[in-house]
C-alpha cells in the first residue's frame, strides 16, 4: 500500500513544473487523504525536490509550505526533521530571484517550525550567503513539549541542541574569519592599484614639467 501511495503521489508531483495554485491545492488534499502514509509522502517530496531542475524547486517548496500549514500534524513533524537540509541544498542551486522568494517563504515559518530548526536553517544559509539574517534564537524551543516527556529524555535533548549550536557557531565564526581575510586582501589590492596610479601620475607630471621647462628655456 505504501509503495502504491508513493508512486501515485510521485506521478502527480511530476506535473508540478510551475507555481500552480490549483495543482498545489490538489497535491495538498492528496497528502491529507493519505496522512497515514505521511512518512512515505514526505520522502517522495524530498526525493523529487532533490532531482528536479532549479527552476522547478520553488513550486515544490510552496507545496511543502501548503502541506505543513493546511494539514500539519505528522507532516509538520516529518518535514521539520529534514527542512534544514532541503532548504539549504535548494538555496545553493537557485538564482538570486528565487532566493529572495525563499526568504519570504521562510519568514512565514516562525509559528510553524521549532525555533531551534529555524536557527539551524538561518545559520547554514548564512554560511552560503552572509547577507541572510539569523533571526531565530538557538534556545527557542517548545518548552511544554519537553516538559511533557519523561525526565530521562530532557538531558539528551539539551545536550544535542547545545552541541549543534556550538557546531553552528564554530562554522559561522570560521566563515566570518574567511570573509575578513578576503576583505583585507581586497583592500590591499586596491591600495596597490592606487599606489601604482599615483606613481604613474607622478611620472606623467614630471614629464610634463620637464617639457614645460624646455619650452620656457
Amino acid at each position: 500500500m505504501a509503495k502504491e501511495v508513493a508512486e501515485e503521489y510521485a506521478s502527480s508531483l511530476a506535473d508540478l513544473t510551475v507555481n500552480s495554485k490549483p495543482l498545489i491545492n490538489m497535491l495538498t488534499i492528496l497528502a491529507e487523504e493519505n496522512i497515514d502514509h505521511a512518512g512515505v509522502i514526505v520522502e517522495t517530496v524530498e526525493k523529487h525536490l532533490e532531482k528536479v531542475h532549479p527552476d522547478i524547486k520553488l513550486p515544490v517548496l510552496y507545496l511543502v509550505d501548503s502541506i505543513i500549514k493546511n494539514v500539519g500534524g505528522a507532516y509538520t513533524q516529518k518535514f521539520a526533521q529534514s527542512i534544514v537540509n532541503m532548504f539549504t541544498r535548494t538555496f545553493k542551486q537557485v538564482d538570486e530571484k528565487v532566493r529572495s522568494q525563499m526568504f519570504k517563504l521562510r519568514e512565514t515559518w516562525h509559528d510553524v517550525f521549532p525555533g531551534t530548526k529555524l536557527y539551524q536553517l538561518d545559520v547554514k544559509v548564512n554560511l552560503i550567503d552572509p547577507a541572510w539574517p539569523i533571526q531565530a534564537q538557538p534556545h527557542q524551543s517548545n518548552i511544554h513539549s519537553v516538559a511533557a516527556t519523561s525526565t530521562t529524555t530532557t538531558a539528551p535533548i539539551t545536550t544535542t541542541l547545545t552541541e549543534e549550536e556550538e557546531k553552528m557557531r564554530s562554522l559561522l565564526a570560521k566563515k566570518e574569519q574567511e570573509l575578513l581575510m578576503l576583505q583585507r586582501k581586497t583592500i590591499e589590492m586596491e591600495l596597490k592599484q592606487t599606489r601604482r596610479q599615483l606613481e604613474v601620475h607622478e611620472k606623467s607630471s614630471k614629464k610634463v614639467s620637464t617639457y614645460l621647462d624646455t619650452i620656457i628655456i
